[in-house]
């Protein structure tokens, strides 16, 4: 058995990555230890607390397991959270600086992606980076649902424009590909084996300007700024859930969150009204809370429009909605929609705005963040039999959490301790 200090395990992995050939120890593979982590607070979902944990298997385990340990590991009185997560991305569909990305993602501790549309042809080749326990997991969908002439088709066929679509011979080719357009119950039943076919991890919705869905239908003059008729909706998310799919759904306005809670949709994968400015009405946002239903902030996205007249007014907006789903304890997932990024600048912003606690924000970043990824897997929480992935801090986050991510000393990974 072997002991070793938080510093000795930073000090070692430091100086093993520098090397082209590290020599092997029980830590440079560490997939097969049994650990034993000492003197560590660990956040059991309110406060830290101070205790002894074991790892094996890739596993978190409360009692001391039967077979002897190979590593001790002594934690020296630091915080152990679960990881952090991006409940809302575009950026893991391109090989061009992909390892920039991933190591950005990993570096800042966030472990979970949930990839919002993709084409899968695109993705499939990039998949060997993902869903191993030393690179990111992540879960993705395919083509998003839509109306004719709705979005995403602007953007995609913007896109085969410019070059980036060489896997297409026409602009028609990417339909199926990288939308569905759904504009009857009729459209729905005969294309859903092929939106099934490509098997999505869940099914996304994009609702735009749904209040005016008859008056955009058919005007050229809102390509790509409408979205699926608002009755096909509640057919939809049926169909979805037959089938044990969860369904996600793109919004733009209160009317677009109200038709989408209506419904009962899992996720709304925006927090609305960041362009005009209407409040969501305080009953849908009492009923997504009765229902379970997660949005994702996505507020960031709102930083681009910093120079326009209306740009405080929309904060002042945004902090009006957030202080409503804070009243009514609706729960609220971090995602950042950011491609050139992550949830951190999400993270950031939603600090700065001061109308959450330490504790509501470190909650949200790991535990409703990565429940609305992996519903399913025993991730996000520091409980007996879930996986070992933690971030141990060397600040107490429910006193200082500005710029957390800076004070990562250890990220270990279903058991594995990352670079």
């Amino acid at each position: 058995m072997q002991r070793y200090s938080l510093l000795a395990i930073s000090l070692f992995v430091s100086c093993a990555t520098k090397q082209a050939k590290p020599e092997k120890s029980a830590v440079d593979n560490p997939k097969s230890l049994k650990m034993e982590l000492v003197h560590g607070k660990w956040f059991n979902g309110q406060e830290f607390i101070e205790r002894t944990v074991w790892v094996e298997d890739g596993l978190l385990s409360f009692d001391n397991i039967e077979n002897e340990v190979d590593t001790v590991l002594d934690l020296s009185e630091k915080f152990v959270i679960p990881p952090f997560a991006e409940a809302h991305n575009h950026n893991l569909e391109s090989d061009y600086e992909l390892e920039k990305r991933i190591d950005d993602y990993l570096k800042n501790g966030v472990f979970y992606v949930k990839h919002l549309s993709a084409i899968k042809m695109q993705l499939q080749p990039l998949m060997h980076h993902y869903n191993k326990p030393s690179g990111l997991d992540i879960s993705t969908t395919y083509a998003p649902l839509t109306g004719t002439g709705g979005h995403p088709i602007a953007i995609r066929e913007k896109f085969f424009d410019w070059g980036y679509y060489d896997i297409f011979d026409s602009k028609q080719d990417i339909e199926s590909h990288g939308y569905f357009v759904i504009d009857t119950e009729q459209d729905l039943t005969k294309k859903w084996g092929h939106i099934l076919s490509f098997e999505p991890e869940f099914i996304k919705i994009n609702l735009l300007y749904s209040e005016e869905y008859e008056m955009r239908k058919n005007d050229p003059v809102y390509f790509g700024k409408k979205g699926l008729d608002p009755k096909l909706v509640g057919k939809i998310v049926e169909k979805a859930h037959t089938d044990g799919l969860r369904v996600s759904a793109h919004v733009e306005t209160a009317h677009d969150f109200h038709v989408a809670v209506m419904a009962g949709v899992d996720e709304v994968a925006h927090l609305p009204e960041i362009k005009n400015g209407q409040p969501i009405a305080p009953e849908d946002i009492k009923m997504a809370k009765e229902k379970g239903i997660t949005t994702v902030t996505t507020i960031s996205l709102v930083q681009k429009r910093e120079k326009q007249p209306n740009f405080q007014a929309l904060m002042e907006n945004i902090g009006n909605n957030l202080e409503q789903f804070k009243r009514e304890g609706a729960k609220l997932a971090i995602g950042s929609d950011n491609f050139n990024g992550n949830s951190v600048d999400e993270f950031e912003l939603l600090q700065k705005l001061g109308i959450f606690t330490n504790l509501e924000l470190l909650k949200m970043w790991t535990e409703n963040s990565t429940e609305t990824i992996f519903p399913n897997r025993k991730v996000g929480k520091l409980h007996d039999g879930y996986e070992a992935s933690f971030l141990v801090l060397d600040i107490d986050p429910l006193i200082a959490i500005s710029e957390v991510t800076e004070h990562i000393d250890l990220r270990i990974k279903q058991g594995i301790i990352l670079d």
